[in-house]
């Protein structure tokens, strides 16, 4: 299997890597003062987010290595396995709360997010099915609608964990592969319409999240309450200029901004490294999607470009609405940023996804760039 990595795409591969290292060294410079107050040991986040790295490189070795066609036949599987599990998560005594959210499962070290596994089950899904629903996709009955059902199942039950931004994040990545599947312009109008409608809907029917939308579009009227976290985020930003206070420097850390390892480790980037280290990492997800949406064109059949498409975009989705809560633009969604916010399974299953691109950039590699032959002029012969 390993001889399959000396076609690897080596760009995405080295990008991708770069992301991992330097997600890794922030979790350090970012948490360092809360594991020494917590557990005595600054280097306890950096411990558990070293573990998890290595899992997942290793789980990305092998997705790698291992021809995409073959997810075709485990979608069924990953389908059931992560519905089952979301609805485990549901239930009080299996399933984890914190902070008011019931999103884990596991026992003692051993902790795992579902939703992550439902996002890669999504992808996995739709990119198969509509892939076999092309010769009838402007049939919307026939081929468009039933896959939303499972769609709008995994959705619904990652809404009431409660976990909007993960479920948006769902519906987002399929709402690419759609996108790109071929439908008919009117059907993709009344999908989005309903889509955006719904989420619209859903952010205002629940009176904590109508508070977040208050402090996110006004930090400073609560700011001692919803609003403290983002206005902390605001002296983060501020205080780090151009080249920012130097590596580990962070003053935000010392407990003003609440889990600063977490969703909002961009503020202490840009404290610590200022506008240039945070120029450096969007560079590095730019070429990241440029990567991805180059595999997903040089891909030779239609399961590989979907599949490429949603990994691809679901990722920047997810930097999208990361960074967008982090400067204030998009209400704060609990959304970590891929890489680099510390969280084992958020980490473990990105890397998961990176390696099925890799994959298919591989197999896109080899593919031979078709030329064709110039059609020689016929010679008129004369009617004569």
């Amino acid at each position: 299997m390993l001889k399959r990595l000396k076609n690897a795409d080596l760009p995405l591969v080295f990008v991708i890597m770069l992301l991992c290292g330097f997600g890794l060294l922030m979790v350090y410079s970012a948490s360092d003062v809360m594991g020494s107050q917590r557990y005595g040991d600054p280097s306890y986040f950096f411990h558990k987010q070293s573990t998890s790295l290595l899992i997942g490189l290793c789980l990305f070795l092998f997705a790698a290595c291992l021809p995409y066609k073959r997810y075709a036949r485990l979608v069924p599987l990953f389908v059931v396995g992560s519905l089952v599990l979301l609805l485990l998560v549901l239930i009080p005594g299996i399933g984890l709360e914190r902070n008011f959210s019931r999103r884990w499962l596991g026992a003692g070290p051993l902790v795992v997010q579902p939703s992550e596994l439902a996002k890669i089950a999504m992808i996995l899904y739709f990119a198969s099915i509509y892939t076999k629903k092309q010769p009838y996709i402007h049939q919307f009955v026939k081929g468009v609608l039933p896959p939303l059902v499972i769609l709008g199942t995994a959705f619904l039950l990652t809404l009431v964990e409660p976990d909007l931004g993960t479920a948006s994040l769902i519906l987002a990545a399929c709402g690419s592969i759609l996108l790109c599947a071929g439908l008919k312009k009117r059907h993709l109008f009344v999908l989005g319409a309903t889509a955006v409608s719904g989420v619209v809907y859903l952010a205002f029917s629940a009176s904590y999240r109508v508070k977040r939308l208050v402090s996110f579009t006004n930090p400073f009227g609560d700011a001692n309450g919803d609003g403290y976290q983002l206005i902390q985020s605001y002296f983060a930003i501020s205080g780090g200029g151009f080249f920012g206070r130097g590596l580990g420097n962070s003053v935000e850390k010392m407990n003003y901004l609440p889990e600063a390892h977490t969703d909002f480790i961009m503020a202490v980037i840009s404290e610590e490294l200022g506008i240039f280290g945070v120029l450096i990492v969007l560079g590095l997800y730019f070429a990241l999607m440029l990567l991805g949406v180059k595999t997903a064109v040089r891909a030779d059949d239609p399961f590989g470009k979907l599949l490429a498409i949603g990994i691809t975009f679901q990722l920047m989705f997810q930097v999208v609405l990361n960074l967008g809560a982090m400067s204030g633009l998009l209400p704060v969604t609990g959304v970590p940023l891929p890489f680099i916010s510390y969280g084992g399974s958020s980490l473990i299953m990105t890397l998961f996804l990176c390696g099925i691109l890799v994959n298919i950039s591989t197999y896109a590699k080899k593919q031979p760039v078709r030329h064709k032959r110039p059609v020689p002029h016929e010679k008129k012969v004369s009617s004569f």
